[in-house]
């Protein structure tokens, strides 16, 4: 969640632990002339069940120290941005359910850019995520329209370069779990620092871009499309 807009997953040293729900392998069916031909990783939800399975494990009390919480890994900026207090795992899980709901209204399911990948518009429906049945708060009922690129591509919100390697950024981490998901290894930890700009460098030159190191706009697109 870029400050919430764009949650991520994936485990390697370093980054969550629960790899048996936030690992996805690079997946290559093949690479002709630059192009790769991907298949969805076999942990993508398709339900806000395996979604949240694939997120914590179904935990809606999970807080390891990874600066993520509860069963949708929100980040405490994302969860504040959506007008909730405290932090996620200390919520309900019909609050922490609604949040989800609210959040992939709001932004699409790209907030969840390797767990969330089989998600669909038939999830944005009042109470579609609610574990209990319960529905969402009325005012969240209403039918709201996401686009397909919403849902699938992540917000661009700045380029991302080596100055924010001191940084930990949702962004950052979506962006690398997606470039890890093409195949190019490396640890999904939000931080933006020479690893991140020469996997930058190489997706930019398999695309035919400026080779930088920076992910602007154009990379931004190239990496999520």
């Amino acid at each position: 969640m870029s400050d919430a807009r764009i949650s991520g997953r994936q485990c390697r040293a370093g980054t969550r632990s629960r790899a048996r729900a936030l690992v996805v392998a690079p997946v290559l069916a093949a690479a002709v002339g630059g192009t790769f031909a991907l298949s969805q990783p076999a942990d993508a939800a398709t339900t806000w069940t395996g979604l949240r399975q694939c997120e914590s494990g179904g935990d809606y009390t999970t807080n390891t120290g990874n600066a993520y919480y509860g069963a949708y890994q929100f980040s405490a900026s994302t969860w504040h941005s959506l007008g909730y207090g405290g932090l996620p795992h200390q919520a309900s899980p019909a609050v922490q359910d609604e949040a989800a709901l609210k959040l992939a209204r709001r932004s699409g399911f790209g907030q969840w850019p390797a767990c969330g990948r089989g998600m669909g518009a038939d999830q944005l429906a009042g109470g579609s995520s609610s574990s209990s049945g319960q529905a969402s708060r009325t005012t969240e009922r209403r039918e709201l329209t996401v686009s397909p690129i919403s849902m699938s591509t992540p917000v661009f919100t700045r380029n991302l370069t080596t100055a924010l390697a001191r940084q930990v950024r949702d962004d950052v981490r979506a962006w690398q779990a997606r470039v890890n998901h093409l195949g190019y290894p490396i640890t999904i930890d939000g931080r933006y620092g020479p690893r991140s700009a020469a996997v930058a460098r190489a997706l930019q030159a398999a695309k035919g871009l400026a080779v930088d190191g920076i992910v602007g706009p154009a990379t931004w697109r190239a990496t999520f499309r």
